[in-house]
């Protein structure tokens, strides 16, 4: 018993020891979000990113991506940062090689902290026909896996209808 306790009281130590020393020298990563999150060459996009509050009124986000290489982002009323970016040209875009469609987005908040994120652009080179993009809306329907047959109906209603019968039975003979 004594050597739980004092197990307990060593761990809770230095719990609030590391608590009490704060955060470690590294900095965090805050998220970048950009809206749309796929778009293509030429377009505009929205980055925001959150980060601590501060008398700064700006940051800068950078990446390949964008045409002029970097976007700046204003903080907004609601403690914000964000400014639009204009995508490359798909001419741009030929001599840059990414990872795939995915380009990334980075830069630093006023407190030091970093942030990152990604923007996917569609370029006829990420599509390996060199097809067209799709556009418009989803067209969606019943799909395979629901029909709706007469004897299916049939057999359902009929066991709803046994189910409420056989309910409203038990009931009445628990009445009496």
């Amino acid at each position: 018993m004594r050597a739980s306790r004092t197990a307990t009281t060593v761990l809770g130590a230095a719990a609030l020891l590391a608590i009490a020393a704060g955060p470690a020298s590294a900095k965090s990563v805050e998220p970048a979000w950009v809206h749309p999150a796929e778009a293509g060459p030429g377009q505009s996009v929205t980055v925001s990113v959150t980060c601590e509050t501060s008398s700064v009124k700006t940051v800068t986000a950078n990446s390949q991506a964008f045409s002029t290489g970097s976007a700046t982002l204003t903080v907004g009323p609601d403690g914000k940062y964000s400014g639009k970016a204009l995508l490359a040209s798909k001419e741009e875009f030929a001599g840059k090689t990414p990872k795939g469609s995915s380009w990334g987005i980075d830069g630093s908040c006023p407190n030091g902290d970093t942030f990152t994120g990604a923007v996917e652009v569609q370029t006829a080179a990420a599509h390996e026909g060199g097809g067209k993009l799709p556009t418009g809306p989803v067209k969606t329907g019943l799909g395979g896996s629901v029909r709706t047959s007469p004897a299916e109906l049939v057999t359902g209603g009929a066991l709803v209808s046994a189910g409420v019968g056989g309910f409203w039975l038990l009931r009445r003979r628990t009445a009496l």
